[in-house]
């Protein structure tokens, strides 16, 4: 995603197109995107997701200028994700990351593409819309219904819903975002400074340095 895609002001996002799938080891610069695989859709920026944003676009505008001191050279490919230089993240990459995470993390191995799905299931049960959750993720209906196991008469389904507000897909992302964050473990307390002779000293030495 191209931050040109992005409307921070207006809090929706364009998926519009894609990396292109096979980007070349040590790309620096992309010349022409892809489209996405599923359709072209707008989704809106909740209150969870707004501040990964902005910290993207804070920290991307470090780098360049820390490229600029160094006198080294940014690729400004305008990617919301992109390398410190801003040449583009390959999707293999992030895969074998992801796969690291989880093997640090002692959890069972699952691909990167399959979040998606687990979204999916985790939106609908949450909401029951599983239309609007299939306009979310940009799948077609029949799609959808495949990826959570529904079976209907989909071209009725279709007849009835034409079209699904920006508000509603908003609906739906922050009913699932608020499940995520509640489910989110809390960070430990800083332990407290133990009280007595021993701290006492171990402070003044501290000082002392």
């Amino acid at each position: 995603m191209r931050w040109r895609n992005v409307d921070l002001e207006n809090n929706t996002f364009d998926v519009t197109e894609q990396l292109p799938f096979k980007v070349p080891p040590k790309t620096k610069v992309i010349e022409e995107m892809a489209p996405p695989k599923s359709n072209g859709r707008k989704l809106p920026i909740t209150e969870l997701a707004r501040p990964f944003f902005l910290k993207q676009l804070a920290m991307q505008e470090v780098q360049k200028e820390q490229a600029a001191k160094d006198g080294k050279p940014y690729y400004d490919n305008d990617l919301v994700v992109a390398k410190p230089d801003g040449a583009p993240i390959a999707a293999s990459w992030v895969s074998s990351q992801f796969g690291k995470l989880l093997e640090d993390l002692d959890m069972p191995h699952i691909r990167f593409h399959d979040l998606r799905h687990t979204a999916a299931t985790n939106m609908h049960q949450l909401t029951g819309d599983f239309y609007t959750v299939g306009e979310v993720l940009g799948h077609t209906l029949a799609g959808i219904g495949a990826s959570l196991g529904l079976s209907m008469n989909f071209e009725a389904v279709t007849a009835r819903y034409v079209d699904v507000r920006l508000e509603r897909k908003k609906e739906v992302l922050d009913a699932y975002h608020s499940a995520v964050e509640k489910a989110a473990p809390e960070k430990p307390k800083e332990a407290e400074p133990k009280k007595g002779k021993r701290a006492a000293k171990k402070k003044h030495s501290e000082i002392d340095l």
